[in-house]
């Protein structure tokens, strides 16, 4: 394998090319380029925009100062050297000196160093193309004009298929849920859009973070019940998590009594005997709530809807809803007084209180 140094490249080059002539001492140019490579994916690295008539490229590790050859070519065609195999599918692009790299994996990460010389009518002239920005050396002697340029390629890692991970799926109404939009990979900075979608098929951005995978529910409310998705995106790719049900604990909220038939006296509801009368009581609540009725304090019937056949005067009294969530231990209670009157009764109430 050959190792490269800056002083081995500077003579190996001049003694390349019999006959070369190093004319007039050249300013030392620097230019400097990045470049992001994708693993998985291709790179380009341009040497010079056009062909030398000779050109090696080398590649230093992360967090090494060692130059080893991967690509020469001293003007009879490229030679790759066996390291480039490590770096990747890497061939030289035909009629000049760039490299080629396809299926960028994470070990073609670091430094690469493209050394292209000319020989030209004013004489001998040196271009140097670096991957990675680092102290420069210079020259070891005068004669050429020698252009330094910096590639910075840094490989970037598709995000994976994101899953929402929750501290509570089944909250209860008035506390905190912390969200985690979780990632096996991907390289950051990473952006999160979180997504809630109604029972009504609704969906709605509710969140957009940057460069944190947390959402933080404070003070969760009903409305907050849903499915939730994360979409999490870089520079590379972007990718949707499944669907993810948040159910809110609640409830009972105050119970809501509905009578059939509907009729209103100045004491609350009335209704005439031998009618068919119909109480329907309903409380919101998450799981939904189990109802009991009381008549004058004494339980009558379990369930939302109680119904009273052929209704009399003695049914008169007062008719509570209790309502009860079993999971929260929770209740709320509504009372109602009915009237019974038989037809006579209340043809002369309606004539003594001809507003009613």
């Amino acid at each position: 394998m050959l190792i490269i140094t800056e002083q081995w490249h500077l003579r190996n080059f001049v003694c390349a090319l019999p006959g070369v002539e190093i004319l007039d001492p050249g300013q030392v140019v620097y230019s400097e380029t990045r470049t992001n490579g994708v693993v998985g994916r291709g790179v380009i690295l341009e040497c010079g925009p056009t062909l030398p008539d000779v050109f090696i490229w080398g590649f230093t590790k992360p967090g090494t100062d060692t130059i080893r050859a991967i690509v020469y070519n001293f003007g009879k065609g490229p030679k790759i050297q066996k390291l480039a195999n490590d770096l990747g599918n890497l061939t030289v692009i035909s009629n000049s000196a760039s490299l080629s790299i396809e299926k960028l994996p994470l070990a073609a990460e670091g430094v690469y160093t493209c050394q292209a010389l000319y020989d030209t009518p004013e004489g001998a002239k040196l271009y140097y193309y670096y991957v990675f920005l680092r102290h420069i050396l210079q020259p070891l002697f005068h004669g050429l004009s020698v252009t330094r340029l910096h590639f910075v390629i840094i490989l970037k890692v598709p995000v994976t298929n994101p899953y929402i991970v929750m501290s509570d799926s089944s909250p209860v109404e008035g506390t905190s849920v912390i969200m985690r939009c979780g990632l096996e990979n991907g390289t950051g900075p990473i952006n999160y859009i979180w997504e809630q979608e109604s029972r009504e098929s609704q969906l709605t951005t509710v969140a957009e973070i940057y460069d944190d995978n947390r959402f933080n529910v404070t003070d969760v409310n009903r409305n907050h019940t849903g499915w939730y998705r994360c979409i999490a995106s870089n520079q590379v790719n972007q990718q949707r998590s499944d669907r993810v049900w948040l159910d809110t604990i609640f409830g009972p909220d105050q119970p809501q009594i509905d009578v059939t038939p509907f009729s209103v006296t100045e004491r609350g509801y009335s209704a005439l005997e031998r009618e068919t009368v119909s109480l329907l009581c309903q409380a919101s609540s998450n799981p939904p709530s189990q109802y009991v009725w009381f008549y004058n304090n004494s339980q009558v019937f379990t369930g939302p809807q109680y119904t009273i056949t052929r209704i009399l005067r003695m049914h008169t009294g007062h008719y509570a809803c209790l309502a009860q969530n079993t999971y929260l231990n929770t209740r709320s209670r509504k009372t109602i007084t009915l009237t019974v009157y038989c037809e006579s009764s209340r043809w002369r109430s309606d004539l003594l209180n001809p507003t009613s």
